[in-house]
């Protein structure tokens, strides 16, 4: 009886051992397949480059494929929902600017199919302002666009009133006593198009999904904000240098699962994600292509700065109809 218990336990134990070891494989094992990362908005705007431009970075230190897939519409509640509801396997996650969910949830009373807070926060790489620009044709300095707007209303670009440009375009109108005609595009190389093609007057954007346009003259940089001048665009004011007092909105690049993503997977993603942030090839690419600042948060720190922001947008939400 005896050594029918020992026996017993033996081959309990073995099993058992064999089930840790299956599970502990599988865990060892993610990445197995590639990745998609969903962004919110259409192809070619700050959020899309951004992520296009880490993505194969973050790739090479999980050893698979990070794949971008844009899902627009609904100014990204879409995207997010569908990154929210998809399976907490580690498979889908969302590159985001963390501060347009909060808003687009605001905007509905919470009627989203996703809560911002619940998203499992990985990590952070690059933080962003706005800037306004103009077309070379219409005003040559930001004062001259204030001369311009105090005796017409503007058409002026932004990619929605709850999106980050939105936003600090309704707290500059309301800081110069402007009135505007918003004209809302589904992403930002959308709304630099039309300008430059002198269907709008102006434009909120994120500096860089209008890099390229400056570059090549299509578009005119007149005012970025910030507490100091951007190293990208030294010339180019901010708005305490000419006697404003505009609020200034920042929102951090980052990339964030479902709700209910393991510890493990987090881990094994945030490692991935701030290792590449820190490649020498995409620091190299930083530096050429994109006028965001790097700066680097885990999961915890991002997680906290998206939190802050939720109660950014309680700040200003008696701006927002």
């Amino acid at each position: 009886m005896l050594m029918f218990r020992r026996s017993t336990w033996a081959a309990v134990s073995l099993l058992l051992g064999a089930v840790l070891a299956t599970n502990g494989q599988a865990k060892d094992s993610y990445p197995s397949k590639p990745i998609t990362a969903i962004v919110a908005y259409s192809p070619g705007g700050a959020t899309d480059v951004g992520a296009r431009a880490i993505a194969m970075y973050v790739g090479k230190y999980l050893k698979t494929s990070v794949i971008i897939s844009n899902v627009p519409g609904a100014s990204g509640v879409i995207g997010y929902t569908k990154a929210y509801t998809a399976k907490p396997d580690g498979y889908t996650l969302l590159a985001w600017n963390n501060l347009t969910p909060h808003l687009e949830e605001y905007k509905r009373s919470g009627d989203v199919g996703y809560k911002t807070l619940n998203f499992t926060s990985l990590a952070a790489f690059s933080r962003d302002g706005t800037m306004l620009v103009t077309h070379p044709d219409s005003s040559g300095t930001f004062t001259d666009f204030v001369k311009q707007a105090k005796t017409q209303t503007l058409n002026i670009g932004t990619t929605g009133q709850y999106t980050i440009t939105g936003l600090q375009g309704i707290l500059m109108a309301e800081e110069l006593g402007i009135k505007v005609n918003w004209v809302t595009f589904a992403g930002g190389a959308e709304c630099l198009t039309s300008l430059a093609g002198k269907h709008i007057n102006a434009a909120l954007t994120l500096p860089s999904s209008a890099m390229s346009l400056i570059k090549a003259g299509k578009v005119l940089p007149l005012l970025t904000f910030g507490d100091k001048r951007s190293l990208k665009y030294p010339t180019v004011p901010v708005p305490a240098e000419l006697g404003y007092n505009i609020p200034v909105l920042s929102s951090y690049l980052g990339i964030v699962g479902p709700p209910g993503l393991d510890k493990i997977k987090v881990k094994i993603l945030e490692e991935a994600i701030l290792k590449a942030a820190k490649d020498q090839d995409y620091v190299a690419w930083t530096e050429k292509a994109s006028t965001a600042e790097r700066v680097l948060l885990s999961a915890a720190a991002y997680q906290q700065e998206t939190a802050r922001l939720g109660q950014v947008t309680e700040k200003y939400k008696r701006f927002l109809k």
